[in-house]
C-alpha cells in the first residue's frame, strides 16, 4: 500500500483539517465584530465576482471566450447582481449603468472584511505547514515531470487562476483518484457518484480496492501555495424579529500556486484501502442517469439516489463489497430484504 495511505499521513492531514476548522471559527467571530453594512457590501462584491466568473466559464466552455463575448458576459452579470441585491436586500434603486461604480464603492466599504479574509488565508497556510509540508495532485498521466499551470476557476467560482492546483484533504484526494480514472465525479453529503466504476471489485480481498487503471499521485511543496477560501453570508433573525447576516467562511482543501510550473514527486497508486467505504457511499452510473440535485435538499437527494439503486441504474460499490451499505432501498427488485441505515 502507498505511503500516502499510511496511518501517520492520514492523521496529520486529519489533524490539520481539524485545526483549520478551529481557525475558521475564530475568524468568523472576528468578522462578526464588523458592521452589518461591511458584511453586506462584501457579500455583494463576492456575488458579483462569482456571477462574472460563472458566465465567463460558460463562454469559455462554449469556445466563445472572445472580447465581445466577455463584454456580453459582463452585461449579464450586471443585470444578475442587481436582481440579487433587490431580492436579498430589497434595494432596487441602482441604475444598470452605475453597477461598476457601485461594486467599486462596495469593495472599498468592505475593505476590513477582505483584509480579515487575507489574514484567514495566511493562518490556514501557517497552520497546515505545522502538520504537513506537502500537498497532493492526482492524474491518470504517469509521465509528468513538473505540474504545469492551467487557467481555470477555483472550486468556489470566486477567482480564475492561472496556476497549479493541489489538495490537502485526505478523503478528497482518494475520491479524486476515481475521478481521474472516470473523467468526472459528483460528490455531495458523503455520496460520490462516478460516470463509471473506477474499481475492479474483488470481494475476496476486504482490505483494498483495486483501481481499474494505475493512478499517479504527485506531491508538491505546500510553501508557495495559497488556500482557496469563500465567504458567504447566512441569514438569521434577532430576538426582536429583525434580520441579521452572519459570516460563514469556508475552506475545503483546495490550494493554488500562481506559478507556471511546480516541481513534483510521483507515486504510482494501484489500490485504495476499503476503509474509505466506511466514510463515503460510492456509486457509479449504469448508462445515462440524470443526477441533477441542484434543486433538491439532502433527504430528497438520498431518496433519488436510493430509487436509482433500486432500479439498477446506479451501481453501488459499498453493497458489492459488503461494507457500510446504508443507501439501499427497503425493496429492491420487489424483494424486501434490505434495511435502511441512515
Amino acid at each position: 500500500m502507498s505511503d500516502f495511505f499510511d496511518s501517520k499521513t492520514k492523521k496529520n492531514l486529519t489533524d490539520a483539517k481539524s485545526r483549520i476548522q478551529a481557525i475558521t471559527t475564530v475568524y468568523n467571530m472576528d468578522l462578526s465584530k464588523l458592521s452589518q453594512s461591511e458584511l453586506i457590501y462584501a457579500d455583494v462584491v463576492n456575488k458579483y465576482r462569482q456571477l462574472l466568473i460563472s458566465n465567463a466559464v460558460d463562454k469559455i466552455n462554449a469556445n466563445s471566450g472572445k472580447e465581445d463575448s466577455m463584454e456580453a458576459c459582463k452585461k449579464i452579470a450586471n443585470k444578475e447582481i442587481l436582481k440579487y441585491i433587490k431580492e436579498r436586500y430589497g434595494i432596487d434603486n441602482i441604475p444598470l449603468e452605475n453597477v461598476d461604480v457601485a461594486i467599486e464603492g462596495a469593495a472599498q466599504r468592505a475593505s476590513r472584511v477582505f483584509e480579515t479574509i487575507d489574514r484567514y488565508k495566511k493562518a490556514i497556510h501557517d497552520a497546515y505547514l505545522s502538520y504537513d509540508t506537502k500537498l497532493r495532485h492526482c492524474s491518470s498521466s504517469g509521465n509528468i515531470k513538473a505540474l504545469n499551470s492551467t487557467v481555470r476557476e477555483n472550486q468556489y467560482l470566486n477567482e480564475i487562476v492561472n496556476g497549479v492546483f493541489a489538495s490537502s484533504d485526505y478523503n478528497d484526494i482518494v475520491n479524486y483518484m476515481g475521478r481521474a480514472i472516470t473523467g468526472g465525479m459528483i460528490c455531495r453529503d458523503g455520496i460520490v457518484v462516478y460516470p463509471e466504476n473506477p474499481y475492479s471489485l474483488d470481494t475476496s480481498t476486504k482490505s483494498k480496492l483495486s483501481l481499474k487503471t494505475p493512478m499517479f499521485l504527485y506531491t508538491v511543496d505546500a510553501q508557495d501555495f495559497d488556500p482557496s477560501v469563500c465567504l458567504e453570508l447566512q441569514h438569521g433573525t434577532r430576538e426582536d424579529g429583525s434580520s441579521i447576516f452572519f459570516a460563514d467562511l469556508r475552506f475545503d482543501g483546495e490550494w493554488t500556486c500562481k506559478k507556471s510550473q511546480v516541481e513534483c514527486e510521483r507515486e504510482e497508486i494501484t489500490t485504495i484501502p476499503t476503509s474509505h467505504l466506511k466514510e463515503y457511499q460510492i456509486l457509479y452510473r449504469k448508462g445515462k442517469v440524470d443526477l441533477d440535485y441542484s434543486q433538491k435538499n439532502r433527504e430528497e437527494y438520498k431518496k433519488m439516489v436510493k430509487k436509482m439503486i433500486g432500479k439498477d441504474k446506479l451501481g453501488y460499490v459499498n453493497e458489492e463489497m459488503g461494507i457500510n451499505a446504508s443507501l439501499l432501498p427497503v425493496e429492491r427488485w420487489g424483494i424486501a430484504k434490505w434495511n435502511i441505515c441512515l
